[in-house]
């Protein structure tokens, strides 16, 4: 976190309020199609390794071979969407953003899902703060770079070097899982792990799409500037999540094995992290309205604009803690499409949301949308979860789920 807040505080007082914005404008497009890249192979890795960890070898050869060419229609995608809807100048970004977190940064994430999956976290937590550090180190001599020619950096600048941070790391997280968990072995892909890669990868987009989508329409709207001071609130937003985000990844085999017993199982376990959870989210959420002002003066005066959108945006971690746990238990304990359905009505309706709100109200627009949106997605998820338990109730006499009839096929 610490990293991460080095490189967030570096790179927007570098590059300022509107290049930040245009930066973190591409870069969330790149988010939102690289969920497709990978076809949820990140999370079957956790799924098959918690479960069985012989798959290692066999899950880790389909996840490095599917990354690998969905990356190629990803760029395209990317590279298509910007002829048509980004301003000439941002389309220069599209190839380097989607190099650094569409194939390198997936590389990592599969690295560490997979010794997420064997248990191995300490492993997992390594890789992602070296991601962290790795882009904190290059943002700080790309500052002292720029100040000490007495040059102004920009997005293309700083997309240039981005992806050479990446690199690095993604080359030891690879180097590092074949050295410790073994060689990948690429056999014929099963169509059950397609469809159900298939299921994490809408439900990783849907995600994408009602966090970071709104930077990608205000950028596409010209409003750079107001993309920058939004972003830099949601950034604050996230780094303050991120304990939450954390609890629960580290708790994701625990919940596959509870959820292979059934949905209450897995229901009681979530209940349970969520009394860790919910008064850290309450008291992050009251700690960020307070501390709102104090944005400008770590990120520079261009984002004296963020400290009103932070204020819009407080709300965020409490209402994660809630869809977060709720949601958990529904994937570990029955078919990911459960899931998948409130995330992917959370996305239809945060675009529907910025597509009303944005062109009349710029970024107001969007913090309410982000905040109906995750409060909505909560509401849907105990729906959902309620649901579930109380079907499993009015079937006693159904067989206990196993490992392999887990609840996972529609």
């Amino acid at each position: 976190m610490a990293a991460q807040l080095l490189y967030f505080v570096l790179i927007g007082r570098a590059l300022g309020s509107r290049e930040y914005g245009a930066f973190v404008g591409v870069g969330a497009l790149i988010s939102t199609l690289s969920q497709f890249s990978s076809l949820g192979m990140e999370m079957l890795l956790v799924r098959n390794i918690s479960r069985d960890p012989s798959s290692f070898a066999r899950t880790w050869g389909h996840a490095l071979l599917i990354t690998s060419a969905g990356f190629l229609l990803l760029l395209a995608a990317a590279m298509l969407y910007a002829q048509i809807a980004l301003r000439p100048e941002l389309r220069p970004l599209v190839p380097w953003i989607a190099l650094a977190d569409g194939l390198l940064g997936k590389f990592i994430q599969l690295a560490a899902r997979a010794f997420q999956g064997s248990g191995r976290l300490a492993w997992t937590a390594r890789l992602t703060a070296a991601t962290c550090i790795a882009r904190a180190l290059t943002a700080a001599r790309v500052a002292w770079w720029t100040r000490a020619h007495g040059i102004h950096a920009t997005a293309i600048l700083w997309a240039r070097v981005y992806w050479l941070a990446t690199l690095a790391v993604a080359l030891f997280a690879l180097l590092l899982a074949t050295i410790r968990l073994g060689l990948p072995r690429f056999a014929r892909i099963r169509r059950a792990d397609l469809s159900e890669g298939f299921g994490f990868s809408l439900s990783s987009s849907s995600i994408s799409v009602y966090n970071d989508i709104d930077k990608t329409f205000l950028v596409t709207l010209g409003q750079t500037y107001a993309a920058g001071i939004y972003s830099a609130a949601y950034r604050v937003v996230d780094a303050a999540s991120a304990p939450i985000y954390a609890v629960y990844a580290a708790a994701a085999p625990r919940f596959f094995r509870e959820g292979a017993r059934g949905v209450r199982p897995a229901n009681r376990f979530a209940r349970a992290t969520l009394a860790r959870t919910l008064p850290y989210s309450l008291a992050a959420a009251a700690l960020l309205a307070l501390c709102a002002s104090l944005l400008p003066l770590v990120f520079g005066a261009s984002f004296r604009g963020s400290v009103a959108a932070l204020r819009w945006l407080c709300l965020l971690p409490v209402l994660r803690a809630l869809h977060y746990a709720w949601g958990s238990a529904i994937t570990a304990s029955a078919s990911q499409w459960n899931r998948t359905a409130t995330q992917f009505g959370a996305a239809a309706l945060n675009l529907c949301l910025n597509l009303l709100l944005i062109p009349r109200w710029s970024w107001r627009g969007a913090a309410a949308a982000s905040v109906l949106t995750d409060g909505a997605l909560a509401a849907a998820s105990l729906v959902v979860l309620t649901r579930l338990m109380r079907r499993e109730s009015n079937s006693p006499l159904a067989p206990a789920p196993t490992l392999h009839n887990a609840g996972w096929n529609s």
